[in-house]
């Protein structure tokens, strides 16, 4: 019998064309994403039509997002959601209502039926958990307000997502009966990976955590089990694979789990943000392009700013709601499994799945430059704000956590982060030195720091805004002990242009970062790797010597 070996070779194609592409938005310092989505527009139908025929491609491209939401499962902790829960449920709720509602009304009002309205609606209404969560730990935001609050949406919009894609054979004219029947299964299906999480999985990973092997298989086999129970149920494989994933978080295992099919991930990622450039059609767009350019202001201007003003007004600061609005200015790895279900239900047509495929893709790979440019914007929108005032419900929660000195200070230190190493940076400024101020975005950091007493500011360290606050232009020393390289260098360009006798020292991760930083304007940049690595080997060479 003949073995059939297309598959293999469409994924070498596509893992190929991906890395050459990979290498060329490295260098261009863009995000990766970038690259897979070209990849299968270069080689599928619309660019040299290397692959046409994508029914097993698809599959692996489905099993790819059941993987991204099983990852983003695992890392969803409820407990550090709990600060914001009620402003996330509060806020999310208004913005799903407004979203859904505006994209129903964008659609009707250019003459489209109902059903396909409804669709719309659901397609402007979420935003990508995957996207999200990515980029805020790519800039080591997860923890800070906005990100909690970012986080806690997400997993509101997932929840309403999957009830959604419960109802959608039946989303032109519903019945109770429907509804009330597949919202029960949903509820079910939660219900088990609860009751799962608290009072089976705990005895069973206790136990295979002795094993790597058995850590990791049985890890697997749950996820695999949910999505077969999922697909029993009606629902989507993701769906299955996402519940796995909140059935084993808060375990001690879920990041040692994490890191072991982080690898299945990414393979599987690559395939499915191929798949998707694959998909794009944009001669078919001419046929809907009204629907696309409107679609697209709802997901990247609409969406932002009715997040902005609901947080404006629940009192998170101007700084706080622009970041959360500029984060969630996309569409949803659920817009994608929405998308295609109608078409399989034959719900829509080929040239408006290829509309949504398209509009999913451009504000998923603009979500990165909507993160970078939040600054600026926000600095926009306080200047539009001095006319048009958005008075806020209630005080605003981010004064409330920072511990602001009286009046500016002058040669004092200001220190960037205050984790790990900024804690011991701030024990030593502590005992020898009373004028300093940190700044950090960890609501759980500043709390610690105001009960001690410590002048502290919540700020993002690229924005112009928090270093006037703290004064840098008549500092002493200025300290950066983040780890995102892009703010530390910004941090000191920006405060050697206004004051070029300050001190500057920062952390990096390696010699190439160490020499961006030197060239930026440190003063002195260490690199914890190489300290670490000296100290070993002076104390393995004082060992070999004296044998103490």
């Amino acid at each position: 019998m003949a073995i059939d070996f297309s598959i293999l070779i469409l994924i070498g194609a596509i893992l190929i064309t991906s890395t050459g592409f990979l290498y060329i938005v490295r260098l261009l310092k863009q995000p990766s994403i970038l690259a897979y989505v070209i990849a299968g527009i270069v080689l599928g139908p619309v660019g040299l039509k290397l692959i046409t025929g994508q029914n097993e491609i698809m599959a692996l491209g489905e099993l790819g997002v059941a993987f991204l939401l099983f990852g983003i499962g695992l890392e969803i902790d409820f407990r550090a959601l709990k600060d914001v829960g009620l402003a996330a449920v509060t806020g999310g709720v208004a913005q799903i209502l407004l979203m859904f509602g505006g994209g129903i009304a964008i659609a009707l009002g250019l003459g489209l039926g109902w059903t396909i309205s409804l669709y719309v609606g659901l397609l402007l209404t979420f935003s990508s958990t995957m996207i999200v969560t990515k980029t805020l730990m790519d800039r080591d935001e997860i923890k800070s307000i906005h990100g909690r609050v970012m986080l806690g949406i997400l997993v509101l919009q997932d929840i309403v997502a999957i009830t959604a894609l419960s109802l959608m054979a039946d989303i032109g004219n519903p019945s109770m009966i429907t509804i009330i029947f597949f919202v029960a299964k949903g509820i079910g299906l939660f219900s088990i990976g609860i009751i799962l999480n608290k009072y089976i999985f705990s005895r069973i990973f206790d136990y295979a955590a002795k094993s790597h092997d058995i850590l990791f298989l049985t890890a697997l086999a749950t996820l695999f089990g949910f999505i077969g129970l999922a697909y029993y149920l009606g629902f989507s494989m993701a769906i299955g694979a996402f519940i796995a994933g909140l059935a084993m978080a808060n375990f001690p295992y879920n990041i040692e789990i994490s890191g072991e099919a982080s690898a299945l991930r990414n393979f599987f990622s690559i395939i499915f943000f191929a798949t998707l450039g694959m998909q794009l059609d944009f001669m078919s767009l001419a046929n809907v392009l009204p629907l696309f350019v409107w679609c697209l202001a709802g997901l990247m201007l609409f969406k932002p700013v009715i997040l902005y003003i609901i947080y404006n007004m629940m009192g998170y600061g101007k700084r706080v709601a622009t970041s959360i609005g500029m984060g969630l200015g996309q569409g949803s790895e659920f817009s994608f499994i929405i998308a295609a279900q109608a078409l399989f239900l034959g719900h829509i047509m080929h040239d408006m799945y290829s509309m949504f495929i398209t509009l999913i893709v451009v504000s998923m790979v603009a979500t990165p430059y909507m993160m970078k440019s939040k600054n600026r914007v926000y600095h926009i929108i306080s200047g539009m704000n001095k006319k048009i005032k958005i008075s806020p419900i209630s005080k605003n929660l981010i004064e409330g956590m920072e511990n602001e000195p009286k009046k500016l200070m002058k040669d004092h230190v200001v220190l960037f982060g205050c984790h790990r190493m900024g804690e011991n940076v701030l024990k030593y400024l502590s005992s020898v030195c009373k004028d300093f101020i940190v700044i950090d975005q960890d609501p759980q950091i500043l709390k610690k720091l105001k009960g001690r007493g410590v002048f502290c500011i919540y700020g993002d360290a690229e924005n112009g805004e928090v270093l006037k606050k703290a004064n840098v232009k008549q500092a002493k020393i200025v300290i950066s002990t983040i780890p995102d390289i892009y703010a530390s260098s910004f941090i000191i360009s920006r405060t050697k242009r206004d004051n070029n006798k300050v001190k500057m020292i920062a952390r990096a991760h390696s010699k190439d970062e160490a020499i961006n930083l030197y060239k930026a304007g440190c003063d002195f940049v260490l690199v914890p790797e190489f300290v670490t690595a000296n100290e070993i080997v002076k104390f393995v060479s004082q060992f070999l010597e004296n044998g103490k």
